[in-house]
């Protein structure tokens, strides 16, 4: 089953997204929490007074003998419902705004007379009983409850008339000011969440902007690293993220540009190194045909040309593994004198053909160090065979634990390198005195960085000393 490719979004418009929608969800938040609460607080205070209403009217002592007096009346003709203890205060300010009102069970208004005063009071009244009787609710069933006419918002409390049976004292408060209130202060905070909303979302539109600008000019950069364009970048960018990526771009493209010239002269000098063997055996062999060239020797010409053209080609597939890093090393922690050793005694018919000395300057304990053998194995036969090419009489080998760091020398008393090759004898193909190849001792330097190390050389009239500085490895596992 193939899979649906996902459309890839601009990072710009991610940003900007999630950002909008993060603070759409904060706001919205903030919005209904503050409703909640805000209608908590109405209510509670609401309840708690028209609770405490009514339970002073049911707890009122009633007398049959004695004439029942009217109760004090506001100003409006509505009756506010005092405190029995008068040096109580009102524990809220919505205290002295709780009213009564008696009504029949059929929602008649008996207390207080309603007149044609003109006042809108009396027709707050009328409007909230006449709202009380559409609500379809029951006097004797119904203790307490809210009614929301339009705009107006009443909280309510139903006690029987302990002073006429079928007759209810209904206690309210209109909370239509802080219900008006509530609505338009809903209406700023929308106002004001729509506003800061697109405020944040044009600051946040214009720093992304700021950010993804410099990242497409690098992506540009790195579009033209790819096409082999190796040409640096010099635009400042005000980040500091963003200025060590180009840094970093930078100086991969110096590295890249490096490498591709090397790489140029690699494959020059190795295919101008592959053709001249080549052309050997192909002349000898030709010869040989024709009968110019005696057999004997064409055929030895011949071995010796495809002996070093093996070589060359054995070195230059050995130094392509090492670049790739390739993962078939076998390593294991091993002593490194035993190594250098070994590979001398490979030599030995050729250093005594030579009546060359070979002397050992080993310490005594072992020098251990954790890698592939087959490594270090060619990169001393490559050191051992330059030496023998070049020493009069004396070659000296050292292995030793220097300063947590293990030294390794590779000492012939041969003529000293000229000033001229020095500098280049550990380029690629790079061919002097008595050189073969040119390649056998970039494979030493190659090997012996491949493990964190370095080769340093010194030469003198004295002698050609070549040095591996190896870091000292915990072998202890």
């Amino acid at each position: 089953m193939m899979k649906m490719k996902t459309s890839k979004k601009s990072l710009k418009i991610r940003l900007l997204t999630t950002v909008t929608l993060l603070l759409a969800a904060i706001f919205t938040l903030i919005y209904l929490v503050f409703n909640f609460f805000f209608t908590q607080y109405i209510e509670t205070a609401a309840t708690s007074l028209l609770s405490e209403a009514r339970q002073d009217y049911i707890e009122r002592p009633f007398d049959e003998d004695k004439k029942l007096e009217p109760e004090p009346a506001a100003s409006d003709g509505t009756l506010v419902d005092e405190p029995r203890d008068k040096n109580k205060e009102p524990h809220t300010a919505f205290a002295s705004s709780v009213k009564k009102t008696i009504i029949s069970e059929d929602f008649e208004i008996l207390f207080p007379q309603i007149q044609d005063t003109g006042f809108s009071d009396d027709d707050s009244l009328t409007n909230f009983v006449s709202g009380l009787e559409s609500s379809d609710i029951t006097l004797a069933l119904t203790a307490d409850g809210k009614l929301e006419l339009e705009d107006n918002l009443y909280y309510y409390s139903i006690a029987p008339n302990a002073e006429k049976e079928g007759t209810y004292a209904v206690f309210f408060l209109n909370m239509s000011d802080l219900f008006v209130f509530e609505q338009n202060l809903n209406q700023i905070l929308l106002i004001i969440m729509v506003v800061g909303l697109v405020t944040i979302a044009t600051i946040t539109y214009l720093l992304v902007s700021r950010i993804t600008k410099p990242l497409q000019t690098l992506a540009l950069f790195a579009k033209e690293i790819g096409e082999g364009n190796y040409q640096t970048i010099d635009e400042e960018f005000v980040d500091l993220e963003l200025h060590e990526l180009k840094t970093t771009m930078n100086e991969t493209t110096k590295k890249l540009k490096l490498y591709d010239a090397d790489q140029r002269t690699f494959f020059q000098n190795a295919s101008h190194e592959l053709r001249t063997p080549l052309q050997i055996i192909k002349t000898n062999a030709e010869g040989i045909e024709i009968g110019i060239i005696d057999d004997k020797k064409g055929a030895i010409a011949i071995k010796n040309e495809t002996d070093k053209l093996g070589t060359l080609v054995e070195d230059i597939l050995y130094l392509s593994r090492l670049e790739t890093r390739s993962a078939d090393r076998l390593t294991a922690t091993n002593d490194i004198r035993e190594t250098l050793a070994y590979t001398v005694e490979r030599y030995a018919s050729v250093s005594d053909q030579k009546n060359l000395q070979v002397l050992f300057d080993f310490q005594k304990d072992p020098v251990l160090f954790h890698y592939d053998e087959r490594d270090f194995e060619r990169a001393f036969q490559n050191l051992i065979s330059n030496a023998l090419r070049y020493a009069k009489g004396i070659i000296r080998l050292s292995c030793k634990e220097i300063d947590n760091r293990i030294m390794i020398t590779i000492y012939n008393d041969g003529e000293p390198i000229s000033k001229t090759d020095l500098p280049h004898i550990f380029d690629r193909f790079y061919k002097g005195n008595k050189g073969v190849h040119g390649i056998g001792l970039s494979i030493v330097q190659s090997i012996v960085q491949t493990y964190g190390g370095r080769i340093e050389v010194m030469s003198s009239a004295k002698g050609t000393t070549f040095t591996i500085i190896l870091p000292q490895q915990n072998t202890s596992n």
